[in-house]
């Protein structure tokens, strides 16, 4: 199992991720969070239950399960979650090796 912590940003929220190896290339998701939206998306995916890796790796929102539950069930398109999700589940697939991604801003970015 692969374990995903996400620390939103402003909006204070955290996300815990699960994701879980169902067979050989299919993943399922178990997420924690206090945020309203966040708990919405848990039960989307829930019900879509355990999803193939070819349609975690698909890049277009209308064809990625992930991308379309989040665009339904999220409506601050900042969230990290859908990236989050994804991550997760190429580590738990062995798509990916596990590494921190991060958001810097710049206090003085002028010109």
């Amino acid at each position: 199992m692969t374990v995903v912590n996400v620390h939103a940003g402003s909006c204070g929220f955290t996300l815990r991720i699960k994701a879980r190896k169902e067979g050989q290339r299919r993943v399922s998701f178990q997420l924690e969070s206090e945020c309203e939206a966040l708990g919405d998306l848990a039960l989307v995916l829930e019900h879509l239950g355990p999803l193939a890796i070819t349609d975690i790796v698909r890049s277009t929102a209308g064809k990625n399960p992930v991308l379309k539950a989040v665009s339904e069930t999220i409506s601050h398109s900042a969230c990290p979650a859908a990236v989050a999700l994804i991550k997760a589940a190429e580590v738990e697939l062995g798509l990916n090796v596990p590494s921190m991604v991060t958001i810097e801003f710049e206090s003085d970015a002028g010109p």
